[in-house]
């Protein structure tokens, strides 16, 4: 039982060593490693033609209630798309046919649940 004890001390002064030995390592200075960052470049997406708008209106129009809510990729799919909508909306240069298939795709959205205005 002696020789048990004495062991247990043994063990116990050599695991303070290693933690002492682990604590004198000093972390690397995170603004010693600077990377050069590439500017920012803010790009206008491109416009959207009047065939892909309705496109979007008629996938959007297949929509159904039930089926957003029990489907998790329709969100996934659309509410990303919205802002993105909404935007070209608000976009003057947007010609009034294509603003007209976007307004009529977000308000197909918001018919089955997605996008901000509610009914």
């Amino acid at each position: 039982m002696l020789a048990a004890a004495a062991l247990g001390v043994v063990a116990a002064v050599a695991l303070q060593g290693l933690q002492a030995d682990a604590s004198e390592v000093e972390p690397a200075r995170a603004n010693e490693v600077s990377a050069e960052l590439p500017p920012i470049v803010v790009t206008k997406a491109p416009p959207i033609s009047l065939s892909e708008a309705q496109a979007l209106r008629d996938e959007a129009a297949a929509l159904t209630p039930a089926g957003v809510a029990f489907d998790e990729s329709a969100h996934a799919t659309w509410l990303p798309r919205i802002g993105h909508l909404e935007a070209a909306v608000a976009d003057p240069g947007l010609s009034p046919e294509v603003r007209e298939e976007l307004m009529a795709t977000l308000a197909a959205l918001s018919d089955v649940g997605l996008g901000g205005r509610r009914p």
